[in-house]
């Protein structure tokens, strides 16, 4: 028996148990490639590699066209450069572009078309009467400035006169009309019954913001303020046969009338926020009806022209239901600040759930509950 139970193989210095010796040199000699096997296995890699399939193209967003069938949305087409702002499948209007004027535009627009408008001020003041349409400010926010214009219709700065339509990322001002005529020139106005959205529309220095009468009415991270000029002119105003809904907006500042009032059936407002410093009422919700804001802030300067921070049914009680108040803050600095209940929905309360206030105290008058 072999009791030298090391040696040393090779100049590497790496030892083997004695008694192993030739079975490691086996497995080395069976690890070791032979002569050249080496490069012929490289060889071999490559020319696999060599016959695998190209990488495929990457699948860009996919839209369905309106005969069911799928195309490929590729962004940089859609929206290119400065020189080309508009979206590929969009009328695109501004200077330079296929049509200089929105009423250009509008012209040739079918239903559910969409119009993008160039940043920039465009004096003009429209009706729209095709379905579904959508009309987007594109690289900035476009400003309709209607000063001193005759407004669509004499009702206001854009006029709807078609269901489903969107208005997008636009500045709106200067609507008026004369008061001999009562002054309801509004930056928003519908015809009886169209319904329509807003989103991130900016409507200031009118004699009303948005005035719809009738239809379902959605507003989205907009803002309205600086409106009004009598105690009639609003910042916001909705009646007939209405449904409105307010998320994330600002109604503030109106000159005399109410930052919101709504005659509307429902009425549904979130995470918004109404300030009054010269104006009426914060928010005025005066047929009754089924509302409810939730988490929003209302705010009374000491300087403003009414008392009242919400009124609650003091026309009439056209819808019955409660106006419902959830995780609200007040912040009042108006001595005389009150929320009203004015009684004309019997039996229906206003309803204060979380609601909060900061400065100085409110008086309550009428059916008002907190839970």
């Amino acid at each position: 028996m072999n009791r030298t139970w090391w040696r040393k193989l090779g100049r590497g210095g790496v030892r083997y148990p004695g008694w192993a010796t030739a079975g490691a040199l086996a497995c080395v000699a069976m690890l070791a490639p032979a002569p050249g096997h080496a490069e012929e296995r490289a060889a071999g890699f490559l020319l696999a590699q060599s016959q695998l399939p190209t990488t495929p193209t990457p699948i860009a967003p996919l839209r369905r066209r309106s005969d069911g069938t799928l195309e490929v949305v590729t962004p940089k087409a859609e929206r290119s450069d400065s020189a080309h702002p508009c979206a590929r499948t969009a009328l695109c209007v501004g200077p330079g572009q296929t049509h200089a004027t929105l009423a250009a535009a509008l012209a040739v627009a079918k239903p559910g078309d969409t119009i993008e408008i160039v940043a920039g001020t465009y004096r003009e003041s429209v009706k729209i009467e095709i379905k579904g349409l959508i009309l987007r400010g594109v690289g900035g926010r476009a400003h309709f400035d209607c000063h001193g214009l005759a407004l669509a219709e004499d009702l206001g700065c854009v006029l709807v006169n078609a269901t489903g339509v969107t208005l997008e990322n636009l500045e709106i001002s200067g609507a008026a009309l004369p008061l001999a005529g009562g002054g309801l020139g509004a930056c928003v106005r519908n015809q009886l019954n169209q319904n329509f959205t807003l989103r991130r529309i900016t409507c200031h220095d009118s004699q009303n913001g948005v005035l719809a009468n009738g239809g379902d009415v959605v507003i989205e991270d907009s803002e309205f303020y600086d409106n009004g000029g009598t105690r009639e002119m609003n910042n916001a105003a909705f009646i007939g046969r209405c449904t409105v809904t307010v998320r994330g907006s600002i109604f503030r500042d109106t000159k005399a009338g109410d930052e919101f009032k709504s005659r509307c059936k429902t009425t549904r407002i979130s995470d918004s926020t109404f300030r009054s410093t010269t104006g009426a009422l914060d928010l005025d919700i005066s047929d009754g009806g089924d509302a409810m804001v939730y988490r929003s802030t209302l705010t009374k300067n000491a300087n403003a022209a009414s008392e009242q921070i919400i009124g609650f049914a003091s026309d009439s009680c056209v819808d019955p239901g409660d106006l419902v108040l959830k995780d609200v803050r007040i912040i009042n600095s108006h001595p005389n600040a009150k929320i009203t209940n004015f009684g004309k929905c019997d039996g229906h309360a206003i309803v204060l759930q979380g609601v909060t206030v900061d400065g100085l105290p409110l008086r309550e008058y009428g059916y008002i509950y907190t839970r």
